[in-house]
Formats: C-alpha cells, sequence, structure tokens
C-alpha cells in the first residue's frame, strides 16, 4: 500500500503591504539616498565612505580597534588628530577618552607563551629543604 497525502486547503488571508505605517525605531533605512536635485550621480558610499549613524567615530578609534583586533603591529607612528580650541569643546574630549576607555575595556587579555612546560604547583608548594632554609636565613 502507497502513502497517498492528503489535499488541504488553507486559508490565507490577503494583507496589503503600505510602507508609510511600518514601525520602525530611528531610521527606516540609512542607505536610501534622495537623488540630487540638479540630477548628478550620487557617489557618496562609492568613492567616500558612508556612515549612516549621527555619532561618527574617530579615525584613530577606528584604526586602533582594527589594530587591536588583528593584533597587527603598526610600522608607520599614529597621528592623532588634535580639537581646535578644547578649551570650549568639553564634550569631545570626554567623548574621546569614553570611546579610549571602551577600546581598552574590549582588550584581550595578553598571553604568554611558554617555550618551557611549568612545574606542577603541589611540586612548588613543597618545603624546602633545611639547609635551603638556613641559606636563606643568613641572607
Amino acid at each position: 500500500m502507497r502513502y497517498k497525502p492528503q489535499k488541504i486547503e488553507l486559508e490565507s488571508k490577503l494583507r496589503p503591504f503600505i510602507p508609510e505605517y511600518i514601525p520602525a525605531v530611528g531610521e527606516v533605512d540609512a542607505l536610501l539616498k534622495m537623488p540630487k536635485p540638479d540630477g548628478t550621480d550620487e557617489d557618496l558610499g562609492i568613492t567616500v565612505l558612508d556612515e549612516p549613524a549621527l555619532n561618527h567615530e574617530d579615525k584613530t578609534v577606528l584604526e586602533l580597534k582594527y589594530v587591536q583586533s588583528k593584533n597587527v603591529v603598526r610600522s608607520a607612528p599614529l597621528t592623532v588628530d588634535s580639537i581646535e580650541s578644547a578649551d570650549k569643546k568639553p564634550k569631545e574630549i570626554s567623548r574621546w577618552i569614553s570611546s579610549v576607555q571602551d577600546l581598552h575595556k574590549t582588550r584581550p587579555p595578553p598571553t604568554v607563551n611558554y617555550t618551557k612546560n611549568m612545574p606542577e604547583f603541589d611540586v612548588l608548594m613543597q618545603e624546602w629543604n633545611p639547609e635551603m632554609e638556613n641559606a636563606l636565613k643568613e641572607i
């Protein structure tokens, strides 16, 4: 006896797609570009980086993140931009400090590669010879 599938009709509900009523938080799509009024081609995102966020990353912090994530040794010194009239812009200074602090928080812990095997902990915790104890007392 062979299996015969049952034919079941499923009810479907047609729902209209109205883009104006899509709930969204923030921007709907930051990569959608309005055409220029003069009709020229928009090359933003092709020739120049298009970063849609309102809080742009500092290029130095981005470079530090790259160096940290790839464990790359920099051959050239890192250039850090200065803030013009920094005494009047405390928010920019605190933003820079917090971004570097966040970078340091995400830094992986340093690793050490030993050339020899480390001795067992129990061996290290044994008592010393009485001769060694006497030698240490004389120092």
